[in-house]
């Protein structure tokens, strides 16, 4: 799970870069504030490079009642990515999985190889492009802030997410929570942005995987 987990965050949080007049013009068939939505979300992420985040990930049951709640951190710059949460640190280069485990002191290297489902980095880029709908469900007040509401829904009724409940914030049009809906299940997962912060560049050595700084770790590569 914690893998489905980690993609979907990355990527999710990565959505706001991707959506582009053309693409979203271009699909007559969506909602047209949905698009509308979107494009100026595009707009607002379009020529960030890089970005920091704190968050908090909470696995519900249907009716939103909190199972279990993990808060974390990350760093994206492209496909390249660092992950904190709770004991583990992962490393992604787009090619190499590392994941230091501090609990057990121990580092496993594996391939990174998604399932041709998943939304990865690389793919949020197309992935709802084709094959899911937009519709704005409408605005909810919290506090001082209005968010808009977007779901994607998949047209293909096999894929294991039903749904992904985009919560934008009307003033910024920023990204900063959404809701995965997994297909034939009573749980789901929620990701709120407790900080967020855009980068003009991300230091390579910070995205990097250094032994060194794991001293005592044991290896065990899968590859």
């Amino acid at each position: 799970m914690m893998g489905h987990a980690t993609l979907r965050f990355v990527a999710i949080a990565c959505a706001g870069l991707v959506f582009s007049c053309t693409d979203l013009a271009a699909q007559s068939r969506q909602d047209p504030m949905a698009a509308k939505i979107l494009l100026e979300v595009g707009t607002r992420y379009k020529k960030m490079p890089g970005f920091s985040a704190e968050f908090t990930r909470e696995s519900q049951d249907i009716k939103g009642d909190v199972q279990s709640s993990t808060t974390g951190n990350i760093l994206v710059s492209g496909i390249k990515y660092r992950l904190k949460t709770g004991t583990t640190t992962l490393f992604c280069d787009g090619k190499t999985v590392w994941t230091a485990n501090k609990k057990i002191k121990e580092v496993s290297i594996a391939e990174y190889d998604p399932e041709p489902d998943d939304i990865t980095p690389e793919r949020v880029y197309t992935f709802y492009k084709k094959g899911y709908k937009f519709i704005f469900i409408g605005e909810v007040k919290s506090g001082n802030t209005t968010w808009q509401t977007i779901d994607l829904e998949p047209e293909n009724l096999e894929k294991e997410i039903s749904k992904i409940r985009l919560f934008v914030d009307r003033k910024t049009k920023e990204i900063r929570k959404w809701i995965v809906f997994e297909r034939g299940s009573n749980e789901r997962e929620e990701f709120v942005i407790r900080k967020f912060t855009a980068l003009p560049k991300v230091p390579e050595k910070e995205l990097r995987f250094d032994k060194a700084a794991f001293p005592g770790y044991k290896l065990v590569d899968l590859r």
